[in-house]
């Protein structure tokens, strides 16, 4: 989701930079941000796919996985706990994750998938 008014702040100075405007488009505070700013951002939909092994019954079959995971009582978020271990075991998870970009978000997205939303962030 893009947003129309991107009004320079004080929050775009940085300390090495000059304190009356944005240190990366060298606008001035109360102008708008130049179109190739980074300051600038919109929401976007993306699917994160990662691959792990994980230990479940042996008698288990395709469909009763499935359902374990997605419809069960197994709550998403621990597969946090799974991603954090292999980090602690100086694992990487770029070898096991892959980003799809799926759409540009909208105000329904930012509401149901979101932590950002565009028009929160600083200007």
């Amino acid at each position: 989701m893009k947003r129309e008014d991107w009004t320079v702040s004080e929050s775009s100075a940085r300390p090495a930079g000059r304190p009356d405007r944005c240190f990366y488009c060298g606008q001035m505070i109360g102008e708008q941000h130049k179109n190739n700013c980074v300051i600038k951002s919109r929401t976007v939909v993306v699917d994160f796919t990662f691959r792990t092994v994980l230990s479940v019954p042996e008698h288990w079959d395709e469909e009763q996985i499935r359902f374990h995971y997605n419809d069960g009582t197994w709550c998403t978020d621990n597969i946090l706990s799974e991603l954090n271990e292999r980090s602690s075991e100086m694992r990487c998870g770029c070898d096991i994750c892959e980003a799809k970009y799926i759409r540009e978000a909208d105000e329904n997205d930012e509401r149901e998938y979101g932590l950002t939303f565009v028009n929160l962030e600083d200007s």
